[in-house]
């Protein structure tokens, strides 16, 4: 076995580890453990996955998507959707609304997910269920609210996780 040695990175602390890639010293602190043993930082290169890695243009289209999508369903779910939003058929409103921003936001992000995206198509189920509020009357404000928290949940359980 190896004599201990001091870790590069953190100065006055022995360790008998050493990398299983290039053999650097690493303490406990620094260790990063993969498949193939302990590696050091550079090793390791822990990286994001890239379908939860966004950039300001991901963010844009994902709010485009939300915004447009939300006046576009808004306007649908008042116009022929209605009939359907009491009882038990706002339960199957809602899943349709969650499907449809959930692939509206992957659509318009290239696949991106995670919580911000997430958050993006609830805000275009939000502006949906408002703008069908204002376009009739609040006879379907409650089932419409079932609808819309319904979706919520759907399209939080597709892009969040």
């Amino acid at each position: 076995m190896p004599p201990p040695v001091e870790c590069p990175r953190h100065a006055g602390v022995e360790t008998a580890l050493r990398c299983s890639r290039c053999e650097t010293p690493i303490c406990p602190a620094c260790l990063t453990h993969t498949p193939v043993g302990a590696r050091c930082r550079d090793c390791a290169r822990v990286m994001r996955a890239p379908v939860y890695t966004h950039t300001g243009t991901h963010y844009l289209r994902a709010m485009g998507a939300a915004l447009f999508g939300g006046v576009g369903m808004g306007i649908l779910w008042a116009v022929i959707l209605l009939p359907f939003t009491a009882g038990f058929f706002s339960l199957i409103v809602g899943v349709g609304l969650g499907y449809v921003f959930t692939r509206l936001v992957e659509l318009a992000t290239g696949g991106k997910r995670g919580p911000l995206m997430a958050i993006f198509a609830i805000v275009g189920i939000v502006i949906a269920w408002i703008l069908m509020l204002v376009l009739t009357d609040t006879r379907f404000a409650l089932w419409g609210l079932v609808a819309a928290g319904v979706g919520v949940w759907f399209a939080w359980r597709n892009l969040a996780a």
